[in-house]
């Protein structure tokens, strides 16, 4: 039942996007951030750096992951607190909370046809699976609710990285950072914070958002859960990851 959610690859034209709602983003008319007057490497960094410092981030999109292909909306923090949905194509998706070390995952009906069937979907019902963060099936997924995870991966590059052209993105003058691999780019705004805004890969991309909005702090209740570890039967103590 094992479906692995990795890391997201490092980023790899001009390139022109536009926030879907219409509205201007509130920090486009801020003042030139100086980021893209610095050598790739540093804009990197810098952006990353901002990215630590905002606190929260929403990230959401689709990425490409050991061939498959994850959509991901998630609200996450530097101390490792999220929610929102992961998924994957003909697999099915699941709900995560995460606060602390305590871990909540509520599958969809599709992810339990394709992982276990109608008595293992009877038996946890309309409730949440509960665990640990401690626990090693779910292990990708506490790396993806990590703000601090995300910013070493989205810095991985190095000084691998090259200046790409300028960009709109989200409604915000952005510069294009491309890995030495060339998997992806890295769109970071050049005014007002200077944070990454986009990754886009050839297979999909990921927007950030939402920086320094809390991430929600409720939590399933005990009538909502269903402890993972008191499941007794084997066929019901399975791997969502």
């Amino acid at each position: 039942m094992r479906q692995r959610f990795g890391r997201l690859r490092r980023p790899g034209g001009e390139r022109h996007r536009q926030r879907g709602d219409g509205r201007p983003a509130a920090a486009s008319a801020a003042g030139d951030n100086g980021l893209a007057a610095l050598p790739a490497d540093q804009a990197l960094q810098r952006a990353v750096q901002g990215l630590r410092d905002a606190g929260t981030v929403r990230t959401a999109g689709t990425l490409s992951t050991q061939g498959a292909q994850v959509r991901v909306d998630l609200r996450l923090n530097t101390a490792g607190d999220c929610t929102g949905t992961l998924g994957q194509l003909g697999v099915g998706s699941f709900e995560v909370v995460k606060a602390g070390t305590q871990l909540w995952v509520k599958p969809d009906q599709e992810f339990w046809q394709t992982h276990g069937g109608s008595a293992l979907s009877d038996l946890v019902g309309d409730r949440y699976l509960r665990t640990s963060s401690d626990n090693p099936d779910f292990g990708e997924i506490t790396e993806l609710c990590d703000l601090g995870a995300l910013a070493d991966r989205l810095g991985s590059a190095g000084s691998g990285v090259t200046r790409g052209e300028p960009a709109t993105v989200q409604d915000r003058p952005a510069l294009a950072l491309s890995g030495a691999s060339g998997t992806g780019t890295l769109y970071v705004a050049t005014t007002g914070a200077a944070v990454p805004l986009e990754l886009e890969q050839d297979t999909g991309k990921v927007d950030f958002s939402e920086f320094g909005t809390p991430v929600p702090s409720a939590t399933p209740g005990p009538d909502q859960s269903l402890d993972l570890d008191q499941l007794q039967s084997p066929a019901a103590t399975p791997s969502v990851v």
